[in-house]
């Protein structure tokens, strides 16, 4: 909270304080909390928005869409229909504690109609954000809905018959031991310490 509101936005970095008063004598649940935050966020890009004059459709739909999931920012790849047209697909992204990223795959029926979830693999954060591995979701057949992986050496996909997740290892370019590899730097788990992160980044 600050006791006046000014802005810079001189350069490509903006800055701006922002007045809000809360009253601390409340106990605010999480929802309320992350309520909160947004509306601050939403606030300051909204006021250098006017300063620079920019588009601000984008920061209104982005609050919007924030606001009635709670914040919990969920992302949605678009619904792909498999190739007999029988069930549709979609990925769903989702942010947990301490930077695990569960990826989901959501299944329908033809007609769009929501039939079940299958949890395909939990993940870290910058392979979600930077690094965008999982941002081109695919229906390997008209049963599996996933992700093809480094040339096809790595598929990890949700079978939509079996209603369970899969991996699957060929060995092409690279030996079983590097791809394996990548599966452990891609699949999520949670360090002691800083110095436990650089010995598994580094193996």
């Amino acid at each position: 909270m600050s006791d006046e509101e000014r802005a810079h936005t001189d350069g490509s970095i903006k800055s701006i304080w922002i007045k809000n008063a809360v009253d601390i004598s409340l106990q605010l649940g999480d929802i309320d909390k992350i309520k909160i935050a947004l509306k601050i966020i939403y606030d300051a890009l909204m006021t250098i928005a006017e300063i620079e004059g920019w588009d601000t459709t984008g920061f209104e739909k982005a609050y919007r869409l924030s606001i009635a999931d709670n914040g919990n920012f969920v992302w949605h790849s678009k619904i792909k229909t498999n190739k007999n047209r029988s069930l549709q697909a979609r990925i769903s992204i989702s942010f947990d504690k301490d930077g695990r990223v569960p990826i989901i795959a959501e299944f329908f029926n033809s007609k769009s109609t929501p039939q079940f979830e299958i949890p395909i693999i939990d993940t870290f954060l910058h392979f979600v954000d930077w690094a965008r591995v999982f941002d081109k979701p695919t229906w390997l057949d008209n049963e599996k809905f996933g992700f093809d992986l480094f040339s096809s050496q790595l598929l990890i996909f949700a079978n939509a018959a079996s209603k369970y997740s899969e991996t699957i290892i060929t060995e092409k370019r690279w030996p079983r031991e590097q791809i394996e590899g990548e599966l452990r730097r891609l699949t999520f788990r949670r360090f002691a310490d800083e110095k436990e992160f650089i010995e598994w980044a580094n193996k």
